[in-house]
């Protein structure tokens, strides 16, 4: 899906493309009527969650208390390999393609691009990569806890993006793509690491002649 969106956007036109507008025309129509006003706080708080700030503090937390729990390193290194390899993605995308936001304003010199979302990856790949840490220390309904809450909190602050008009559909989904990515292949590292000894290994030439003069 990544790879997709990637040549729609940079193509400007596909149905991604018309569901940009079709999605950006309807929340707009939304968060305008009547009644809707209150959620307008709300969806700006929840779009700051999904900042460095928050999420990297949130990220931090759960990847030091998962290596005090564990008396293992292996959690900073993939809560750091993670978000390094996502900034990188993101920042290489934005500056590549260079997108205009919904407003199709003209990008000024020195900005960067909106595609894909840097607040939706922030938020996906910390609260996501923090979820899978945390649960590695716990039991297995926490951890199912752990990533529903991760879940409902990343869609919660895509949807906010949209509302208050900071990305498109695309932006967003792309952002979701490639956290996705990431954090399968941190899952798949992390059940490596875990299950991998940290003692020495058996020294089998004293073994064996342990055995040798035994018998």
């Amino acid at each position: 899906m990544l790879l997709v969106l990637t040549v729609q956007v940079m193509a400007e036109s596909g149905p991604s493309i018309t569901l940009d507008r079709i999605v950006r025309d309807g929340v707009r129509n939304l968060a305008g009527a009547t009644g809707a006003a209150w959620l307008d706080r709300p969806m700006h708080t929840l779009a700051d969650l999904g900042g460095p700030l928050p999420a990297g503090l949130a990220l931090a937390a759960a990847a030091l208390f998962a290596a005090w729990r564990l008396r293992r390193a292996y959690p900073i290194t993939i809560a750091a390999g993670a978000v390094l390899v996502v900034t990188v993605a993101v920042i290489g995308g934005k500056d590549l393609i260079g997108r205009t936001g919904p407003s199709e304003s003209p990008l000024p010199a020195d900005q960067w691009g909106f595609f894909p979302s840097g607040h939706t990856a922030t938020s996906t790949i910390c609260y996501g990569t923090a979820a899978l840490l945390l649960g590695r220390v716990g039991s297995a309904r926490a951890a199912r806890w752990w990533h529903r809450g991760a879940v409902v909190s990343c869609a919660a602050i895509g949807f906010s993006l949209l509302w208050c008009d900071y990305h498109w559909l695309a932006d967003v989904l792309a952002a979701w793509a490639l956290c996705g990515i990431v954090l399968w292949a941190a899952a798949h590292l992390t059940t490596r690491m875990a299950t991998r000894p940290t003692g020495p290994p058996a020294d089998r030439t004293t073994t064996g002649s342990g055995d040798r003069l035994a018998r």
